[in-house]
C-alpha cells in the first residue's frame, strides 16, 4: 500500500484542524513509521484542550469531514474524509491516555523495528479477513494491546 507523504493535506487543513481550532496535531501509527505499509490514509491525532474537544470537532467537520462518532474508542473522537486526500482525525484529550498511548505506540514501533514488523503482519491479516475499517481495527486489537504493554514496559 502506498503511504501519504508526511504533511500531505496542505498546510492549510493542517492548521484548519489543529491550531485554529484550539488543537495540537501529531501523525500518529503506521502512517509515521518509517518503512511500515500504511493504507493510503493520512492518521492525524489533535490533542484538545479541557471543553474543547467539541469546538475542534465542528471545526473539521465543516472541512467536509464526516463524523462518526466514538467508532468503538470511548474517549476518541472521530471525524474522516474521503477524497482525493482521504484523512482519518482521531480528537482525544491532549495529554489524556488516548494521546500518552498513541505516541507511546508510534515512538516503540519507530525504535523497534523487529515490534514493527509483527504490527506489519497483523496488519496484513487483518485487511485480509475484512474489507471493513472498522472490523479491520477490531481485527488487530490483540496485537496492539500486546505491543502497547511491551512499549509500557521499554518505558518503564
Amino acid at each position: 500500500m502506498g503511504r501519504p507523504r508526511p504533511g500531505a493535506g496542505g498546510p492549510a487543513r493542517r492548521r484548519a484542524a489543529g491550531a485554529r481550532s484550539g488543537g495540537r496535531g501529531r501523525a500518529h501509527r503506521t502512517t509515521s513509521v518509517p518503512g511500515l505499509a500504511a493504507k493510503p490514509v493520512l492518521d492525524v491525532q489533535i490533542g484538545c484542550a479541557p471543553g474543547e474537544t467539541d469546538a475542534v470537532v465542528g471545526h473539521v467537520r465543516s472541512l467536509g469531514f464526516e463524523y462518526l462518532g466514538e467508532a468503538g474508542v470511548p474517549g476518541r473522537h472521530y471525524p474522516r474524509r474521503r477524497d482525493e486526500q482521504p484523512a482519518d482525525v482521531h480528537a482525544v484529550e491532549l495529554g489524556g491516555p488516548l494521546w500518552t498511548d498513541n505516541l507511546l505506540f508510534r515512538d516503540h514501533l519507530r525504535a523497534h523495528p523487529e515490534e514493527a514488523a509483527r504490527y506489519a503482519r497483523a496488519k496484513r491479516e487483518a485487511a485480509g479477513a475484512t474489507g471493513r475499517p472498522l472490523a479491520y481495527s477490531v481485527h488487530k486489537t490483540a496485537t496492539v494491546a500486546e505491543l502497547l504493554a511491551r512499549a509500557r514496559e521499554a518505558r518503564a
